[in-house]
C-alpha cells in the first residue's frame, strides 16, 4: 500500500500537478480571444438595415471564419468593403482587368487575421446577403464569411 502512494506521489511531482480549479474547456465553435483588432466602419450615409454597428459581428465572423486554421489568432484588421478585383494583398498585388463590382455601402467588409508563432496571415471575405431593396432591412442581418486565403503574403506587403 505505501508503494502505491509512493509512486502517486512521484508521478504527481513529477507531472507538475498542483492543485486547483478545474480548467475551462472554451464550447467547439467558440473562437479564442485575439490580441489586438482594428475594425473600421463604413463611413458616409447607410441604408436605414445597415446603420448599426458592423465591426463587433464582423470580428466574430473573422474569428469564426479562421477557426479551422487552429492557431491562435495575434492579429485582426478589418476594413470596408471587398477585396475589389480579387486582390487580396494591395500594394505588392496588381489587379487583372476587371470590371467595377455594384458595391452598396455597408454591404461588404474584408479583413487579414495574424497568428502567434507562424508567418502565414489569413484574408477573410465579408458580405451581408441584402434584400433588394435597402430600405427593407429592419436590421443589419448577420456577415457571411469566406476564408479566402491562408499563405505566407507576398514579400513587401505589410497588413495595415
Amino acid at each position: 500500500m505505501a508503494a502505491v502512494v509512493l509512486t502517486a506521489v512521484v508521478v504527481i511531482l513529477i507531472s507538475g500537478w498542483r492543485p486547483g480549479p478545474p480548467a475551462v474547456e472554451r464550447p467547439s465553435g467558440t473562437p479564442m480571444p485575439t490580441a489586438t483588432v482594428a475594425c473600421a466602419e463604413e463611413s458616409g450615409p447607410l441604408a436605414p438595415g445597415l446603420s448599426g454597428p458592423a465591426c463587433r459581428s464582423a470580428i466574430l465572423a473573422v474569428e469564426l471564419a479562421v477557426a479551422p486554421v487552429r492557431l491562435p489568432i495575434d492579429r485582426i484588421v478589418i476594413q470596408p468593403g471587398p477585396f475589389f478585383c480579387d486582390v487580396i494583398w494591395p500594394g505588392v498585388q496588381s489587379p487583372s482587368a476587371c470590371v467595377g463590382m455594384n458595391v452598396r455601402p455597408g454591404q461588404y467588409m474584408h479583413a487579414w487575421a495574424s497568428f502567434a508563432g507562424s508567418s502565414k496571415i489569413a484574408a477573410v471575405m465579408l458580405g451581408l446577403d441584402l434584400p433588394g431593396d435597402d430600405t427593407a432591412a429592419a436590421s443589419r442581418p448577420p456577415w457571411s464569411a469566406t476564408l479566402v486565403a491562408v499563405e505566407n503574403p507576398p514579400d513587401g506587403w505589410v497588413m495595415p
